[in-house]
């Protein structure tokens, strides 16, 4: 009976012990390679990237390398889409109750014509990755590449390049968050605050040139009771005589009076 109770035992924790290891596994398992063009060490250290992002960002990021893709999802971008979201769903993909996530499917084997690629995104990661935002990925950092994989083999290079761009757009996204709201705590009251001051500003400017002595003149008009002449500066203008028999000399002014004195 002991001996029945101790091989239970060693059982059960033989499957504790596997059992995480295998889950861990199946979550680190961000690359699916189904033509064997990369190297296990290539997939590992990618691997490692796609779980940073799986902590860091809260999205499973994918990549989906195959050989070549079913005929009948290769006719249109729609097809091709139900082709990766069926992937995304079997695999039971991406982060949390929403399955955030995205998956970049890229078709590499010899095929007549242009070679499909594909990068789906699900949940949250579609706010993030819009359509602007998936095109400038694609057109500017992973197209090129992959066509030059074709020439040069390096499709690792394509992979590798892709989360670190997603971490980029990621990144980018977060700082224009932070400016928005920088832009509503700040900036908006200081813009409401500018608003008032002009109108208050405006209000107390009452005071207006007059063009006319109208609104200082009574209705009935005014009686002129007195009138005096004030001359606030004076000139006087002197002029050299010869001396003669008589001394004196004469001024005026500019009030019109004459006044004399010795010199």
């Amino acid at each position: 009976m002991k001996k029945i109770f101790f091989t239970i035992l060693v059982i059960l924790t033989c499957i504790l012990m596997i059992a995480p290891a295998a889950l861990a596994s199946d979550e680190r398992n961000y690359v699916v390679d189904e033509t064997g063009t990369l190297t296990n060490a290539q997939i590992e250290a990618l691997n490692e990237k796609a779980a940073a992002l799986w902590q860091k960002r809260a999205c499973g990021m994918y990549i989906w390398i195959v050989d070549l893709v079913p005929e009948k999802y290769a006719r249109t971008i729609n097809d091709l889409e139900l082709y990766a979201d069926d992937f995304y769903a079997r695999n039971s993909l991406g982060h949390g109750d929403d399955k955030n996530g995205m998956v970049l499917l890229l078709e590499i084997g010899d095929v007549a014509g242009e070679r499909d690629y594909l990068l789906n995104t699900h949940g949250a990661c579609t706010k993030v990755f819009n359509n602007s935002a998936r095109e400038r990925l694609l057109d500017d950092n992973i197209i090129p590449l992959f066509i030059a994989a074709f020439n040069n083999g390096n499709f690792y290079k394509v992979a590798d390049t892709f989360f670190d761009q997603v971490e980029r757009e990621f990144s980018q996204s977060i700082i224009k968050k932070r400016v928005i709201k920088l832009a509503i705590v700040i900036l908006l009251p200081l813009l409401i605050a500018l608003i008032v001051c002009s109108i208050w500003k405006s209000q107390m400017k009452t005071a207006k040139i007059a063009r006319t002595a109208d609104n200082y003149i009574p209705a009935n008009g005014f009686n002129l009771t007195g009138q005096t002449d004030l001359f606030l500066y004076r000139t006087t203008t002197r002029k050299k005589i010869e001396r003669s028999s008589s001394s004196g000399g004469s001024s005026s002014s500019s009030s019109g009076r004459s006044s004399g004195g010795k010199v």
